[in-house]
């Protein structure tokens, strides 16, 4: 849950009574401690406010072994409480929202079937003013069908779906998942008009549909929600990168009805801290992911703040340092939750223990620090390739699947969630011809980039590798993100010292052997596009074994871990 804003316009949700109690350790007990933070940036606080999460992927423990943020939900809540507490001492108003992706990454939300489980009713603790839906709760039809009876009935009309819709079995009938807006009054007087869309995405279940942004704008109920109102702030919040035409669209269709109307955009799905300002009255955040930050923002005059998601910071900005004012009865008790969830089903049991760090985008993907190399060079040559392969293998991975960094030292059940939670099976291609083979990635990764580009979407978190020099000379900070987005280098509330980025190709494989035939190993993901790449290329179809033997792309770190990483 990387993500928080905290902004200038907004409403309150009325806050639940709680009390203070006694101190003590907060954060979960397997969590490494909160470095010292030697800088805060306080928050802007303007007449209408938000405090934004998206892209939370079940990492509602935090980050155990970041100290930067390791904060959980109970802390998360406290905060949210303390916020909305302050807000109302202000007289301001102060809207917490949620742009989706709840599930896929982490223990707690994916060790139970259907996913989501245990971690979705948490965050119903969570005081949300409004939310929508992620592509993440779309791929399998048991998680939807969960969001649509379970989840999505506590929200009543706050939980908003604008462009996607179920097929109830029981009626045959096609209904929108969640409302398509909604309009409310903050307790400061502050008018809302809200909406929650997704992105254009294909890839879903049977029983789910996404209608495309363009045409749910061209229905009636649409531009009648825009006229049967007087909104003094319209609200989009979206499961859409910043960048992607999505929000570019929706803009210039309020812009029809209100040209100058202030528009707040709170957006998902990229994984990165950004902010955007679309025209004077208008602009956008995107808080990042897995529970890490938060954000800030003001009326017209747009302002913006990433948190770290650790106590510290949420002391310091919410209880002006007070830490004895802090939690509440609710957190404390969501944080046991937690804790009693991950024991009970084993996600701190250790598997091994990793030699060094391997870091999914802090290391180039060809250098024995990533953690691709370690993949390719290590875990599938010795986990999933079998002996009596016909030919030399070549693996072949889509780079999304990989969605982590592995830490030195104790490598945990939760760990192979959070590194590969996408329990995707290998298949195999035998005795294609090697000419063939040296085409397949140069070209897998041009159709990826005309894919990235359709958002053109900074990766703006981190600095590049060659001003590391520099960065080493300066004074010593918590390292962390150095973002820089529309409205300059001072958003984030802790000052970093920025880590390296490398920027990932959509597809990553081994060095494609010498020999004259090579059987082809790959995730099932990406099984149709490569099969009608192949057919491009050599004008045949191809003999595919499926499933090639008996492990995942999950298991895999499981058998890997412990056989090759035990003490």
């Amino acid at each position: 849950m990387r993500v928080l804003c905290i902004a200038t316009f907004v409403i309150a949700f009325n806050s639940v009574g709680c009390h203070v109690i006694g101190l003590g350790k907060r954060q979960q007990d397997d969590a490494i401690a909160t470095p010292g933070i030697s800088e805060l940036r306080p928050l802007p606080w303007g007449k209408v406010n938000f405090i934004h999460t998206t892209d939370t992927h079940g990492w509602l423990e935090g980050h155990l072994l970041e100290g930067a943020y390791n904060g959980d939900l109970g802390d998360f809540y406290s905060f949210t409480m303390r916020m909305k507490q302050k807000a109302r001492h202000l007289q301001r108003d102060l809207f917490i929202v949620d742009t989706g992706d709840t599930h896929d990454g982490n223990g707690l939300s994916d060790v139970t079937s259907p996913r989501g489980k245990l971690s979705q009713p948490l965050l119903t603790h969570i005081p949300y003013d409004i939310l929508t839906i992620g592509n993440h709760e779309l791929y399998v039809n048991d998680v939807t069908q969960d969001v649509v009876e379970n989840f999505r009935p506590h929200w009543k009309d706050r939980y908003l779906t604008s462009n996607v819709y179920f097929k109830d079995l029981n009626n045959n009938r096609t209904v929108s998942i969640g409302e398509k807006y909604t309009y409310f009054e903050g307790e400061f007087g502050t008018r809302v008009l809200a909406y929650g869309f997704l992105f254009d995405f294909r890839s879903h279940g049977n029983r789910s549909v996404v209608e495309t942004v363009r045409h749910e704008i061209e229905q009636d109920w649409f531009l009648d929600s825009l006229t049967a109102h007087e909104p003094d702030i319209i609200t989009l919040i979206g499961h859409i990168g910043l960048r992607f035409n999505e929000f570019y669209i929706l803009i210039d269709a309020i812009r029809n009805v209100y040209p100058t109307i202030p528009i707040a955009i709170l957006g998902g799905h990229t994984h990165i801290r950004d902010s955007v300002k679309y025209d004077p009255w208008a602009a956008g955040i995107e808080s990042g992911r897995y529970f890490e930050t938060d954000f800030s923002k003001d009326n017209v005059t747009f302002a913006r703040r990433y948190l770290d998601q650790n106590r510290q910071t949420y002391i310091y900005h919410s209880v002006d340092n007070n830490e004895t004012e802090f939690d509440t009865e609710v957190g404390r008790n969501i944080t046991n939750t937690i804790f009693d969830l991950r024991k009970e089903n084993s996600l701190s049991t250790i598997l091994g223990y990793a030699p060094q760090d391997y870091y999914l985008t802090a290391a180039d993907p060809k250098t024995n620090s990533s953690v691709f190399h370690l993949i390719m060079q290590e875990v599938l040559p010795k986990i999933v390739a079998k002996e009596d392969l016909k030919n030399p293998p070549y693996f072949l991975l889509n780079s999304g699947g990989v969605r982590y960094d592995v830490y030195k030292g104790a490598f945990s059940k939760d760990n192979m969630y959070q590194l590969s939670p996408f329990e995707d099976e290998f298949f195999c291609i035998e005795n294609v011809p090697r000419e063939i083979v040296l085409r397949l990635l140069p070209i897998l990764n041009k159709e990826g980039e005309a894919l990235k580009k359709r958002g053109v979407w900074p990766y703006n978190e981190r600095v590049p590798q060659d001003q590391q020099a520099y960065l080493h000379q300066q004074e010593v900070r918590t390292p962390g993100y150095a973002t820089t987005d529309d409205f300059g280098t001072d958003g984030d509330d802790t000052v970093h010292v920025p880590i390296p980025y490398f920027d990932l190709p959509a597809f990553v494989a081994n060095d494609v052997p010498s020999t004259a035939f090579i059987d082809i190993i790959y995730a099932d993901f990406i099984d149709s596009q490569l099969q009608d790449l192949l057919f491009q290329l050599s004008h045949k179809n191809w003999t595919v074994i499926k499933p090639y033997g008996n492990v995942t792309s999950s298991t895999m770190w499981v058998d890997f871990a412990s056989k090759y990483w035990s003490p």
